[in-house]
């Protein structure tokens, strides 16, 4: 869609879209459409939120009679997700994976789903397929030989995730992104009617359930949801001149109002003083009050999703290439970003005896040598991605690899320096990979496995609860961006050989990474391979034994996050 720009023909395209692929599963002969479809589907979401949030706002205040109750159902519950993973500033990435999760709720009990709503009775043959919507779904996408689609995970987890919001005892949630889809849909099923329910006004849906959840992350989304709706507040009803009025765009100068009678478009107005506006449902079948009216309304601002920071990746790869003669070239390198050039001179702190903030970028690198000036600027630039590509999980990645960074200070202690970066940075580099090639997967609990007997290495994926890194992705993204690297293939190979094949190198990442496991997860258990390289590890540091080094990570004061 040039220029991201909406029009009637891309809401129209949403809603029969919607309409026609959650009925794409009762034609087996389309199975194998239907993952494209969604992909389609989902991207026309994010292009019109970008262009025109206004537009997908106002149709959570819109029931569309002409597309029945399971097609409103899920264009509020998309919305929804559009609205909190902007708001979040989460990457389109990571918003397509949740929007394909939030398809997927339906896709295989449209019919279903329509007759429920509608007071009807499911027969033994339905109500069996109602329960296992989830994993039938889960099934057909796997099928249709999808791409690593991390939205299965999400999408088996719902049925669990939407129980436990409604549970009166306090719940806790270890996978976010399933988290976002749960109270995505619990909202959307609060604001779309069925023959039984009335629809309850948006604003009462999330403070209804604000007042219901005490898990901070839950009420996070929450009022991002009210934030973005607070920021573009379309589809709301006001008075206007004895008539009603459906609110289409407010900027700061000015508000476009419809004049509805009877779901009916009478005509636009402007106006720049104040009402009563209030959350309500215009039911209609009016293409103009759906879709056409959205032409007419330019939105005063327009926001992207969260960035994807290719272009700081496209830095550190020059980093990785390079043989730098003098710290002048380097410093010009990196000083293209003023958020990057503040950071150097805050990392550069801790090579400072004093602990003095360097006057300039040039006199930080002085400061850490030539030699492990390049690995500092490549190490802070990852840090950079990892602190600013935000995730579900965000938070908690930033502690994990805080962590990681102190067990590295701990181990090289007064050698501190270029051992220090020659370690931090393989580490960073892979977190980075990890938050921008499978972030949604990223959990609170780590990912534990029974390994006495394998020859299979233990991840740092397993840190942030990933069962296994995705290997070929993984050796591309080190192919394109440390190809040069010896320190990078260290890690890459930590990860992707058996135990026989790895050298000293691998075995100090490998040490690094049981450490984290051993102060991150309370039900870590090292297996006697393990413990074996543990022990050879220290035996060859200043620690000499396990115990010592056991002692002093005690008197470090770490913490886990995870309970």
């Amino acid at each position: 869609m040039d220029a991201r720009i909406v029009t009637s023909k891309t809401l129209f395209a949403i809603a029969q879209g919607t309409h026609k692929v959650l009925r794409l599963y009762y034609h087996k002969e389309k199975w194998s459409s239907i993952y494209p479809t969604l992909v389609k589907l989902a991207q026309l979401y994010m292009d019109c939120y970008e262009s025109s949030p206004s537009s997908l706002h106002g149709q959570l205040g819109l029931y569309s009679q002409n597309l029945g109750y399971n097609t409103n159902l899920v264009m509020n519950q998309n919305v929804l997700v559009c609205m909190a993973c902007h708001h979040l500033n989460f990457s389109r990435a990571v918003t397509e994976e949740l929007l394909l999760a939030s398809f997927a709720d339906y896709l295989c009990v449209a019919r279903e789903s329509d007759q429920l709503a509608a007071g009807k009775k499911l027969d033994a043959q339905q109500d069996k397929l109602w329960k296992v919507r989830h994993q039938l779904a889960v099934q057909i996408l796997s099928d249709g030989q999808t791409p690593n689609l991390q939205c299965l995970r999400v999408l088996s987890r719902l049925s669990n995730y939407d129980n436990k919001l409604v549970s009166s005892i306090p719940q806790r949630f270890n996978d976010h992104a399933s988290l976002i889809v749960a109270i995505t849909h619990r909202i959307a099923s609060l604001i779309t009617p069925t023959y039984r329910q009335n629809s309850m006004a948006l604003d009462r849906a999330i403070k209804l359930l604000y007042g219901k959840l005490n898990y901070t992350f839950a009420l996070k989304v929450l009022s991002a949801i009210a934030g973005a709706f607070v920021k573009h507040p379309a589809g709301m009803l006001c008075e206007i001149k004895g008539e009603v009025g459906f609110l289409v765009i407010q900027s700061s100068s000015e508000k476009i109002i419809a004049v509805v009678e009877q779901g009916q478009t009478k005509k636009l107005a402007k106006a720049n003083r104040r009402f009563q506006f209030h959350c309500s449902l215009t039911t209609t079948t009016d293409a103009n009050l759906l879709y056409n009216i959205w032409d007419r309304a330019a939105e005063p601002v327009v926001q992207p999703f969260g960035s994807e920071h290719s272009h700081l990746l496209a830095t550190v790869k020059a980093l990785s290439h390079s043989q730098f003669q003098s710290i002048r070239a380097l410093e010009k390198l990196i000083c293209e970003f003023e958020s990057v050039s503040s950071a150097v001179q805050i990392a550069a702190k801790q090579y400072n005896r004093e602990n003095l903030k360097a006057a300039s970028v040039r006199h930080s690198l002085a400061m850490v040598g030539l030699d492990a000036a390049g690995l500092l600027a490549q190490r802070v630039l990852l840090e950079q991605i990892i602190t600013n590509h935000k995730l579900p999980f965000t938070e908690d990645v930033v502690h994990k690899y805080g962590i990681i960074s102190q067990i590295i200070a701990l181990y090289v202690g007064e050698s501190y320096g270029e051992q220090f970066e020659r370690l931090l940075s393989p580490f960073a580099a892979v977190i980075v990979f990890l938050v921008t090639k499978q972030g949604v997967e990223i959990q609170h609990a780590t990912a534990l496995h029974s390994r006495e007997y394998s020859e299979e290495l233990v991840s740092i994926a397993n840190l942030f609860g990933i069962r296994a890194i995705a290997k070929e992705k993984y050796l591309d993204f080190n192919q394109q961006y440390f190809e040069r690297s010896i320190l990078h293939k260290a890690m890459l190979e930590s990860e992707t050989l058996n135990k026989s094949q790895i050298n000293a190198q691998c075995r100090l990442f490998i040490f690094i990474k049981l450490i984290a496991l051993k102060v991150i997860s309370p039900n870590f258990v090292l297996t006697a391979w393990q413990k074996q390289l543990v022990d050879d590890v220290l035996a060859e540091s200043r620690f000499v034994t396990a115990q010592k080094f056991d002692l002093a990570l005690l008197e470090t004061g770490f913490y886990s996050s995870i309970a």
